[in-house]
């Protein structure tokens, strides 16, 4: 009871965690000194772990985030100041690429919804369900080619419009050649 009296309603957004504003600000909580650590440093692995989780499997940041229950900024002061959870969260969005990937294929494979049956009992192309999962496909593969070009980039392929690559060398030949006698011009010298 004498707990709960101490802490305002709007501090916890998970039971013995601070807000998302009180830990920008450095917030105390009232647990001992000697819990207030270690179950701070467990509470916030285990947060980052569900944030990565997510995030490898495709959701984004903001949302996993709000999943959470701490603010986006927070998750970036936290990457900013660890370089070993930058890495991870570089490792979870390497994941996302692939489970775009994976997604597309089934999308693309997925079509039962493609067409129905209208009240004339005709089996009718359903074009706005077709149109919407070619709009999941492209936004995924656009950013999928964002994040890792190397892997998912559209590649233009380097050739030779005639196919002989023979052909596109080319001889260039420079010739000097006196210049003619004119006369009654001044010889002009700088």
């Amino acid at each position: 009871m004498e707990r709960e009296a101490l802490i305002k309603p709007d501090m916890c957004k998970f039971e013995g965690e601070v807000s998302s504003e009180e830990a920008e600000k450095g917030a105390v909580s009232v647990e001992p000194a000697s819990l207030k650590k270690s179950s701070r440093a467990i509470k916030r692995r285990e947060v980052l772990d569900a944030i990565f989780a997510g995030i490898s499997l495709g959701k984004s940041a903001r949302a996993m985030c709000v999943e959470a229950g701490i603010s986006q900024r927070v998750l970036w002061n936290w990457l900013a100041s660890d370089e070993e959870l930058m890495r991870q969260y570089q490792r979870a969005k390497e994941l996302c690429v692939d489970a775009y990937a994976e997604e597309i294929i089934e999308i693309s494979d997925e079509g039962s919804r493609d067409t129905y049956v209208d009240e004339k009992g005709r089996e009718v192309i359903n074009r706005e369900v077709i149109a919407r999962a070619q709009l999941r496909i492209d936004a995924r593969k656009w950013y999928a080619a964002r994040l890792a070009p190397r892997k998912y980039g559209d590649r233009l392929p380097v050739t030779n419009e005639g196919g002989d690559a023979r052909k596109s060398v080319h001889n260039i030949a420079i010739a000097f050649v006196a210049p003619e006698d004119r006369g009654n011009e001044p010889n002009v010298s700088s």
